[in-house]
């Protein structure tokens, strides 16, 4: 029997058929979706069953983030004017830096919030800041609390010896390779499938900016691959993603190539990888990854917000590439918006290809949910409105001033709508927003409050703050 009954939804599954049921309903039976179709064949609810009434509303699967750091939600705002590597030296690592437990427990609880009010009800969090066990719990506790669905990525170091560059000082990571290795099947065993929410993965940095910074081995890159073979594990990096004359071009006079190639010289590109940005890579590039099953997950408002590039969307979809779509953290982009994502994604890419056909608002849509739900090896389980799959859901009211003749819907929710037009969530099989407003957590304000002040005094610690704290930038 179902518990949760949305009925009269304009409902766009984004299945193998790409089923759209103007007049729609679809039912919910603990964790999911038990069925679905058009009205006349609605079930007659039965004694308890939640109805939603989402009339003049569209319903799609739940948003996928395929790439966020979520301790970024406290720095929006920080990274005005800067190119990527200036930014990361000068802005990130400080206040990464600064970042207690309890800084990256409300971080989680901010970017939770505001991912599930902008229609996202799984994301893919990137860690960058080195962590241990506590610091874990602090980041994965608020994503079982929220409710919300989240591939969380351990991150692995290992200082290379001989240093891979003299740009940076290569100082000895806290862990050596093994102990490294260890922790992260440590906290693998302790998370993996928690409340059926959290799904664990690792983040191996593999780019160019990283490997400047001698954040990774070679070694590091093939037991960390190894590990998440035998693990079944997606493996996360920023690759060929910085400024063309800066890191990039450094990282290919150092080994003649690009971050694709180096993966492929280590003989360690393999489907695991969930390759973040993507911008730079060369057409022999764009053929490895295709043939090696990996999937990319594109950023286009932070890459512009940092004025990376523009990734070879084009080149990789005609390869047969994955695709899925991601904000980046929003200390580089300062929003979690994926309806914003979407739209952005398809202006950037068509002007530049003068080509109004090539990212219709159904390719962005999909990009935002079955292509990066299968990057995050979740496409079997989420991404589409299918019997048997998880039931994440996503209901935006187009009814308002901004929306209110939408004439084609789909078009409308890419072109015309905002993610906090969203009316409802269901993560799960559990509503997380009604009505807009959030179900089962009342500690809402208390958490913007506390973020607010946690993130003025990382600001303050780091030495930042007349930097970051201007009224008018002359």
């Amino acid at each position: 029997m179902a518990q949760l009954l949305i009925t009269h939804g304009y409902v766009v599954t984004v299945d193998a058929e790409r089923r759209v049921f103007p007049d729609g309903w679809i039912s919910v039976d603990e964790d999911r979706i038990s069925g679905l179709g058009p009205m006349e064949t609605v079930p007659v609810p039965g004694e308890g069953v939640q109805v939603i009434d989402a009339g003049g509303k569209v319903v799609i699967p739940g948003l996928v983030n395929g790439h966020n750091h979520h301790w970024g939600s406290l720095f929006k705002n920080t990274g005005e004017g800067l190119l990527l590597e200036p930014w990361l030296d000068k802005i990130t690592l400080p206040l990464g830096a600064q970042l207690s437990n309890d800084d990256l427990r409300i971080a989680a609880y901010l970017g939770a919030i505001e991912q599930i009010r902008t229609g996202t009800t799984c994301s893919l969090n990137h860690a960058v800041n080195n962590n241990d066990a506590d610091s874990m719990r602090a980041i994965i506790e608020p994503v079982l609390d929220m409710g919300i669905r989240q591939l969380v990525t351990k991150e692995m170091r290992n200082t290379p010896n001989p240093p891979f560059s003299d740009r940076h000082e290569a100082r000895p990571h806290v862990r050596g390779l093994d102990d490294e290795l260890a922790l992260a099947e440590e906290i693998i065993d302790t998370w993996d499938g928690s409340g059926g929410l959290v799904h664990m993965g690792l983040a191996i940095e593999t780019g160019a900016n990283w490997m400047l910074h001698n954040a990774t081995s070679d070694q590091l890159i093939e037991q960390g691959v190894a590990l998440a073979q035998r693990r079944n594990l997606k493996i996360t990096n920023h690759c060929s993603a910085g400024t063309p004359w800066l890191s990039i071009d450094e990282f290919g006079k150092a080994t003649g190539g690009g971050d694709v190639d180096y993966l492929v010289r280590l003989g360690a590109l393999v489907d695991n990888w969930v390759l973040i940005h993507a911008l730079h890579l060369k057409e022999r590039e764009i053929a490895a990854v295709a043939g090696s099953g990996a999937s990319v997950i594109s950023n286009p408002v932070s890459n512009a917000y940092s004025s990376d590039g523009i990734a070879p969307l084009k080149e990789m979809f005609e390869a047969g590439i994955n695709v899925g779509l991601g904000t980046d953290g929003t200390y580089v982009n300062c929003s979690a918006d994926m309806v914003e994502q979407m739209k952005f994604t398809a202006l950037i890419h068509n002007v530049t290809h003068l080509d109004p056909t090539l990212m219709s608002a159904e390719r962005v849509i999909e990009m935002a949910t079955i292509n990066s739900a299968r990057a995050l090896g979740l496409g079997d389980q989420i991404g589409s409105l299918e019997v048997g799959k998880k039931a994440d859901i996503a209901i935006f009211d187009l009814g308002k001033a901004h929306t209110s003749v939408p004439n084609r819907l789909v078009g409308a929710l890419v072109f015309s709508a905002h993610g906090t037009d969203v009316d409802a969530v269901i993560i799960n099989g559990e509503p997380r927003l009604l009505n807009g407003e959030l179900v089962g957590f009342d500690s809402e304000q208390e958490v913007l409050a506390e973020a607010r002040r946690r993130a003025a005094d990382a600001i303050e610690r780091a030495g930042l703050t007349d930097d970051i704290f201007v009224h008018w930038q002359k």
